[in-house]
């Protein structure tokens, strides 16, 4: 069974409510509003992997990441970590598409009651609320563990 370190960033304006969402088109199964994130290279660390992936699908050049937690999602043939970080600390411009979907400013209290969420949105989310610090599904059985 292979693990694949993953990434995931909310980046959130400091002067608004406003978060970047990815409306992700390209992954099978993980379609839909999500915030941008990706894999971790083998060669790089955990932090530099998030500000790579968010400098490739953003444009926004960030630092000073906060880690808020991690979801595992265990497949039959692999095991995710997902690592949760979020920032107000970034430069540049958004861009507004890349390979992976479209990109906007929204707000985050009207983000967490649209619909079209990616899969584990909604999970992930009570990560980001400060509810839980950890998850693990397992996607085989659909069981879900909450960890405070």
């Amino acid at each position: 069974m292979k693990t694949r370190l993953m990434n995931m960033i909310k980046i959130k304006n400091p002067s608004t409510n406003k978060v970047v969402i990815l409306d992700k088109v390209k992954k099978e199964g993980w379609e839909g509003l999500t915030f941008p994130g990706g894999k971790v290279e083998i060669n790089e660390s955990l932090e530099a992997a998030a500000i790579r992936e968010a400098k490739e699908e953003t444009g926004l050049d960030i630092k000073n990441l906060k880690f808020v937690g991690f979801i595992t999602w265990l497949g039959k043939e692999y095991k995710d970590l997902g690592l949760l970080y979020e920032t107000s600390d970034y430069t540049g411009k958004l861009t507004p598409e890349n390979r992976e979907g479209h990109l906007a400013w929204i707000d985050y209290e009207e983000f967490k009651k649209m619909d079209g969420m990616s899969l584990s949105m909604d999970k992930i989310l009570k990560i980001y609320e400060g509810e839980y610090r950890e998850i693990f599904w397992n996607i085989n059985t659909e069981e879900i563990s909450y960890i405070k």
